[in-house]
């Protein structure tokens, strides 16, 4: 995966269709935080993990939506504790602002233009620099 282009590709196509915001889908473990499948999180964040999200989070431009099968007790708890080390996250495992249109059908797929997650290809020890990197080079777009 290139993370570079995937954030290039979604700024640009925000520019060309004047959209106020680009979605960005971003999974927990593996991508977010060292993966935990035991009782108790650690919270053990990947290398910039914590610094990417939180510019992220900053940006009126990004929507960011927590992406997860943990059981809904488990994402309430990551959600707050993200929440609470400044990541917030507009929507879990859904994108209820982009709705059905005459060619795409979002019922049982969620909109998004960047996908974030170990198994699509993310590393989650190298490419958050790297998101820092090429977010940091698109202006903030009024939203």
């Amino acid at each position: 995966m290139n993370i570079s282009k995937a954030f290039e590709t979604a700024f640009n196509r925000m520019a060309e269709k004047g959209w106020d915001k680009i979605y960005v889908i971003v999974d927990i473990h593996d991508t977010i935080l060292r993966a935990c499948y035991e009782q108790e999180e650690t919270y053990d964040y990947l290398p910039q993990a914590r610094e990417a999200l939180q510019l992220l989070t900053q940006r009126q431009d990004i929507c960011l939506i927590l992406w997860s099968a943990c059981d809904l007790d488990k994402l309430a708890r990551y959600l707050d504790r993200f929440e609470h080390d400044g990541i917030h996250f507009e929507y879990a495992n859904h994108n209820p602002e982009v709705g059905n249109t005459a060619l795409s059908c979002f019922d049982d797929k969620l909109y998004f233009n960047v996908g974030i997650d170990d198994k699509f290809g993310f590393d989650g020890a190298t490419d958050w620099a790297e998101v820092i990197r090429v977010v940091n080079t698109h202006p903030q777009h009024d939203a």
